[in-house]
């Protein structure tokens, strides 16, 4: 028979699989919490908190479908929640807004708000600027290049599983395999800013 502390990991990961909006996931933690027969265990604040936390978003639920990942390898929801609100945007060559955007503004506006790193404008400029060239073990946010129309002309960042996310001139902001017969073909290469330090979770 499992004990009361078996019982209470197994409700953890239960509730790990729930996606649900901020304030009904919270809602439905407490009901696990409360129909779980703990009651006589001293669960502190940090353990419900904790409990809280396993429970992914929406965003990390969307993206890990994407990217045929699981939420919770997903940390970093504040990359996720920029990407987000550009994602389905229209191409614009030269645009830089909501109503049209390019590859490398989409970059640009991303790395900016995630990680408060303000890159130059081009893709030719952007794999100037990050320096260090990246052969394999590529991490998130590592920038990935392709000639698409002659010398480096297409940027995107990658977010794991061999894909990444770009404003395609097709599909607009969208997520693309690096396997595909099409970005295969052009890839140049990865680049990171600097250490890689500015990759936080958050």
């Amino acid at each position: 028979m499992p004990t009361q502390p078996e019982q209470m990991k197994a409700q953890q990961v239960a509730a790990s699989s729930f996606s649900l909006k901020s304030a009904t996931r919270e809602k439905r933690v407490e009901d696990v919490i409360n129909e779980s027969k703990i009651s006589d265990i001293d669960a502190t604040e940090a353990d419900l908190a904790a409990l809280k936390l396993s429970i992914p978003t929406e965003v990390q639920v969307k993206y890990a479908s994407l990217l045929n990942m699981l939420p919770g390898m997903l940390t970093n929801v504040k990359l996720l929640e920029t990407i987000d609100e550009w994602y389905g945007t229209r191409y614009r060559y030269g645009g830089t807004t909501k109503r049209g955007i390019d590859c490398s503004a989409f970059v640009k506006a991303v790395y900016k708000v995630a990680f408060g790193i303000d890159l130059p404008r081009t893709a030719r400029e952007q794999f100037k600027a990050a320096a260090m060239a990246v052969s394999n073990n590529l991490k998130q946010g590592d920038l990935l290049f392709f000639n698409t129309t002659g010398g480096i002309s297409h940027v995107g960042m990658y977010l794991g599983n061999n894909k990444f996310v770009h404003a395609s001139s097709g599909r607009g902001v969208t997520v693309s395999d690096l396997d595909e017969n099409y970005y295969a073909a052009r890839y140049l290469g990865a680049r990171r800013m600097g250490d890689n330090s500015y990759y936080a979770t958050n």
